[in-house]
């Protein structure tokens, strides 16, 4: 415990540091600018309503998962609303979910090969540079990678005979939801190899079951709001027009169209022609999901040789993991081919990948502990 307790402290503190040390070697890092959680957070500080994303609008919005902006708010209450310090605070918010995200890597190396393992796979996501720097921005990505790493983690734990179990790990998928719905991708199939798996498809019901409820309230605050289902955020198609078709019509852009027509409005008429494109255009979208897929493992492009190193231990350790017979090779190589779907139909960033970098690091670690002593 003193050495997991010890990469969690080291990692975190890294992570403070480097916080600290861009703060003060950028001085406008800690101005909060076109930041749509921030947007959110004002209004339901000031006029507690979860609305007005984008300058100069107004109204109810879907376009985030409401755990976020929540949670940014919650600085606003304490640190001012649009403030260096609450700006200071998400980050240091976020560092401590990065640092704590160590923790996870390391209980998913130690369950699928051992202690020795975890240990490696923890340190190396505690002293990852590029790891380091994502607290620094202030959006949801350091969140989402712990959120995804623990339900991913709870699903390798789980025990078909206890339905305590999966309700917890059907909570910690629905919270991950809440976050962010890409999260959720990889969930449907996790779910069917797991009835395939088994035989038994009433566990897979109770988890999947569990999720519902935790997105539910949620659910139903989109619905009576905007008169139609809504799965968390509103903007997945208008997401695939942007990255396809332009981003000049961007509520953040000059073009003030989100502003004119109202978000329902806008999702619903950009939402289509994106889906117009994808029927006339097919060839053309898949070269470019093509592209977009070869960008999304090599980001970030400027830590590239870490990059290449996590992805190639990481893909030994499937190998070696499948030579062993392990059953864990399939939720891993589920998780990692689903979850980037919708960024290759869409727009691809490094702060995107960033949620699943807790698999190919505690992979990573079992490739080390396994090939350092031969095991197979």
């Amino acid at each position: 415990m003193k050495r997991v307790l010890s990469l969690v402290g080291v990692g975190l503190l890294l992570r403070v540091l480097v916080v600290l040390y861009l703060v003060h070697a950028r001085s406008t890092a800690l101005v909060w600018g076109i930041n749509e959680a921030g947007g959110i957070a004002r209004w339901i500080v000031l006029q507690h309503s979860f609305s007005t994303p984008f300058h100069d609008a107004t109204g109810p919005t879907a376009w985030l998962g409401p755990v976020y902006p929540a949670l940014v708010a919650v600085s606003f209450l304490f640190f001012g609303v649009l403030t260096p310090a609450s700006a200071l605070a998400v980050m240091i918010f976020n560092a401590i979910c990065s640092a704590l995200t160590g923790w996870v890597v390391y209980r998913i190396a130690r369950f699928v090969v051992n202690e020795r393992a975890g240990l490696i796979a923890g340190w190396l996501w505690a002293l990852s540079p590029y790891v380091m720097l994502m607290p620094f921005i202030l959006w949801d990505t350091s969140l989402s990678a712990l959120v995804l790493g623990y339900a991913f983690l709870r699903t390798l734990e789980l025990n078909n005979g206890r339905a305590r179990d999966w309700m917890i790990c059907g909570a910690a998928w629905g919270f991950a939801g809440l976050v962010g719905p890409s999260l959720l991708v990889p969930l449907p199939f996790l779910l069917v190899y797991m009835g395939m798996k088994t035989k038994r498809w009433i566990p897979s019901a109770i988890l999947a079951g569990t999720a519902f409820l935790v997105l539910a309230p949620w659910l139903v605050r989109d619905y009576v709001v905007f008169h139609r289902f809504i799965p968390v955020r509103s903007n997945g198609l208008a997401e695939i027009y942007f990255g396809n078709l332009g981003s000049e019509v961007h509520p953040l852009g000059p073009s003030m169209e989100y502003q004119k027509l109202g978000e329902p409005a806008f999702v619903s008429q950009y939402g289509s022609r994106a889906l117009e494109y994808l029927k006339e255009s097919p060839g053309t979208f898949l070269r470019d999901s093509a592209r977009r897929a070869i960008d999304f493992w090599m980001y970030p492009s400027g830590y590239w040789p870490i990059t290449v190193l996590i992805e190639s231990a990481a893909l030994a350790a499937l190998v070696l993991l499948f030579r062993r017979g392990s059953a864990m090779v399939a939720p891993f190589l589920i998780v990692l081919a689903t979850y980037p779907l919708v960024y290759y139909a869409s727009l691809v960033f490094s702060r995107y990948r960033h949620p699943i970098e807790p698999l190919l690091y505690a992979l990573a670690g079992c490739s080390f502990s396994l090939l350092r002593k031969t095991e197979l």
